[in-house]
């Protein structure tokens, strides 16, 4: 096949691009995956701290979408193991969410008996039951709310493998330069332009993140995706202090396999800045020293931004207004490591049958 040709162009090789890549070669695709930085995963994929939560009550389509692909996860990282010999570190420990006086316990328990009246999964502990679980949770604690079904991975050694596993059933990948423009024949999209070169294909895929609004707007059609920072401390702890993720005081903690912990995570509005601040840092630390109190004598070991692609009805799934043969694919704002796997599944069943297991319909695009 020619190097500028494919039956499927995808714009953007993060988690989102490469589970899409990963799902559509699977199925005989040709796929050529196009990535403006030298590798992939380098922005909001691997910033992240790979907590697989969804913790919703209701049955509508967001929260659905959110337990259809948390449900993928144990069946994916054992194939991405078998296909690509790495271990995306998926473990399904849950998430312990602590809280401190009545209005947080009133919230996080009426949350937990919906989740139990509705069918799904909660259980409400008393600051006896948490310490058991969890002993180095302070002492200082009312109570928490076990969420059993939730996990967490390494995203990015799970970008690493959906793109080894992409790569081993045939896709191609362009990577270390942007998209500068489309071509388009009787008002269709055939190519996009790539360091002067056109590439070929039949369809196109924007997986592009916070920057997926920028590759919209050249094809006249501006999309309101904002980049959302979110500052990451990494600690390290040894031995491990922590089994689950706990959250509470408006931060989480992510016990990670090689024993260290992540805290994150800030959410600002503040374009595309990625500079981590002292203030920022400075409001997880102070909170996870409250929640586990063990954790101010643990090692410092740095910290980083990502940003986050943010849109008011989030995600974006599904074809452009206006254009049969290019879809959208962003605006997972923080559920982009969760939604990954789902958001690959039903991009892939679209581009092939034009019937997805899941409706794409609530997640359609609207023009801003």
């Amino acid at each position: 096949m020619n190097q500028n040709q494919a039956d499927v162009a995808i714009i953007g090789g993060g988690i989102i691009g490469c589970a899409i890549a990963y799902q559509l070669t699977k199925r005989q695709v040709d796929v050529i995956l196009i990535e403006k930085a030298s590798r992939v995963g380098t922005e909001a994929s691997w910033a992240g701290a790979g907590i697989l939560t969804s913790h919703a009550s209701t049955h509508e389509p967001y929260p659905e979408l959110c337990r259809a692909s948390l449900a993928l996860y144990p069946s994916l990282a054992t194939e991405l193991k078998a296909e690509t010999d790495i271990d995306i570190e998926f473990i399904p420990s849950g998430t312990l969410s602590v809280f401190f006086d009545e209005t947080e316990a009133a919230g996080l328990i009426g949350l937990a008996e919906r989740r139990v009246n509705r069918g799904f999964s909660a259980e409400v502990l008393s600051p006896e039951q948490t310490w058991k679980l969890e002993p180095a949770v302070s002492k200082a604690i009312a109570g928490a709310v076990l969420f059993p079904e939730d996990g967490h991975v390494r995203n990015p050694k799970m970008v690493t493998a959906l793109a080894k596993g992409a790569a081993n059933f045939g896709a191609k990948f362009l990577l270390g330069n942007p998209v500068t423009g489309f071509q388009k024949e009787n008002g269709r999209v055939v190519g996009t332009v790539v360091n002067g070169e056109t590439i070929y294909a039949g369809s196109f895929v924007i997986a592009a993140g916070c920057w997926a609004g920028n590759l919209t707007a050249l094809l006249d059609l501006p999309i309101s995706i904002s980049p959302v920072k979110g500052q990451i401390v990494l600690l390290e702890t040894m031995p491990p202090l922590i089994q689950r993720t706990i959250d509470g005081l408006g931060i989480y903690i992510v016990p990670r396999a090689d024993g260290k912990i992540l805290l994150g995570a800030t959410v600002e509005f503040v374009g595309y800045d990625k500079t981590p601040s002292v203030d920022g840092v400075k409001q997880m630390i102070d909170a996870a020293v409250v929640i586990t109190p063990e954790l101010a004598q643990s090692t410092f070991v740095q910290t980083w931004a990502g940003l986050r692609p943010y849109y008011k009805n989030g995600p974006c799934l599904g074809y452009l207004p206006g254009y049969d043969n290019v879809v959208l694919a962003s605006g997972h704002f923080k559920n982009g490591i969760l939604l990954a796997p789902i958001t690959g599944q039903l991009i892939a069943e679209l581009l092939t049958t034009g019937q997805t297991s899941l409706p794409l319909e609530p997640f359609a695009l609207t023009a801003t």
